[in-house]
């Protein structure tokens, strides 16, 4: 494993000459800008996506199994797009197609596996008679405001 974190910015590296031999430099400098121009914009757009996600969801719980499905992993391969290098972009293009597949076809094929958590399963209830309360925690008290000497 440490050979493969030693060996990958190389590897990188020659792919990006291998690819500017076969076409010119002018056209590798262009795909390195254009990558890392669409990766930074997927990137923004997927924060902004996931921001949106976030404030729909109550709680943690309910956000886990539906925020970490989408994007999470467009984040991921915009990180990737923005890596100068064809390797790395075979790698986004593989995170992007795992994350529309799963998008279509709900969890990617027929594999099975955990269920994403639906946002009205994972709220505990709240009450103590066996409601199930959806809105947030309200906290009764009494409390005294001690004054620092």
């Amino acid at each position: 494993m440490p050979f493969l974190l030693i060996a990958y910015p190389f590897l990188e590296f020659w792919s990006l000459l291998e690819f500017s031999a076969r076409t010119s430099t002018f056209a590798t400098i262009t795909y390195i800008l254009v990558m890392i121009i669409l990766g930074y914009w997927l990137l923004q757009l997927a924060g902004r996506s996931a921001l949106l996600t976030a404030g729909r969801f109550p709680s943690a719980n309910a956000l886990r199994g539906q925020l970490f499905a989408g994007e999470i992993s467009v984040a991921v391969g915009a990180i990737l797009l923005m890596i100068p290098g064809l390797i790395s972009d075979v790698f986004a293009l593989y995170v992007f197609l795992r994350a529309a597949l799963r998008a279509v076809f709900g969890r990617g094929g027929s594999r099975p596996g955990p269920r994403t958590a639906e946002p009205e399963r994972d709220i505990p209830n709240r009450s103590s008679d066996g409601e199930s309360d959806r809105g947030p925690v309200t906290l009764e008290g009494d409390f005294s405001r001690i004054e620092d000497d």
